[in-house]
């Protein structure tokens, strides 16, 4: 009779079985290498602008190949949006996806804002404050995360001055200092002839790092 492997060598098997049946993973980033990117402009009005549709989410991945700009609040990669003309008020939620194979060694990037008029000058800074790692569907995750973890950021911004026509999203050196909360379940791994698995134990708090790079959802809602 087989006697059942201990737990140090059944975790590393259930991580595995849990890969294998499809979890997504996503390749730590250099910590290095966003100091040394060369940043594409010396002001925001060389920026590569995109447009953001009004009637769909757009999917975004920020990080390595990604625009790099030198903020007041310190150097970051860019998601610069030119933002559609229709009527005000209307809200742009930034839903900002964890990115890693587990929880406990997740990431996610901590979005601050620039609202910006015709000529690229600046009419607001927003910074969310606290912002948590909220849990969402697998659905959503499927669709948004590249069929990773399903936990997420959601900031809406709200665009009500008429004269803005441009929004710049970054990460500051304040918010990559910090983590957000979020609560998970323990994994408690089962081992069985022919199957490697694990089922949820009791919940925990975790700490999400914030991250130079990220996977976004923008969408426009009115």
């Amino acid at each position: 009779m087989s006697r059942p492997l201990p737990i140090s060598c059944a975790w590393p098997l259930a991580v595995l079985g849990l890969a294998l049946a499809g979890a997504a993973f996503a390749r730590e980033p250099d910590p290095a290498a966003l100091e040394r990117a060369v940043p594409c402009c010396t002001t925001l009005a060389g920026l590569p602008f995109r447009p953001l549709p009004a009637d769909r989410v757009e999917l975004i991945a920020i990080g390595a190949e990604s625009p790099v700009f030198d903020f007041h609040s310190g150097r970051s990669y860019v998601v610069a949006l030119e933002l559609p003309p229709i009527e005000l008020p209307y809200i742009v939620q930034v839903r900002s996806y964890a990115l890693g194979d587990v929880v406990q060694r997740s990431r996610v990037f901590y979005p601050a804002a620039l609202l910006l008029d015709a000529r690229h000058e600046v009419l607001a800074r927003r910074e969310p404050e606290n912002l948590p790692v909220v849990k969402t569907t697998y659905g959503d995750a499927t669709r948004e995360n590249r069929r990773g973890l399903p936990l997420r950021l959601e900031w809406d911004i709200l665009v009500d001055e008429p004269d803005t026509r441009y929004l710049v999203l970054h990460t500051t050196a304040q918010a990559l200092a910090g983590r957000s909360s979020t609560t998970t379940r323990q994994a408690i791994p089962i081992i069985l002839p022919g199957v490697v698995t694990a089922v949820p134990g009791r919940k925990q708090g975790v700490d999400v790092a914030h991250s130079p790079d990220g996977r976004l959802a923008v969408q426009v809602l009115r």
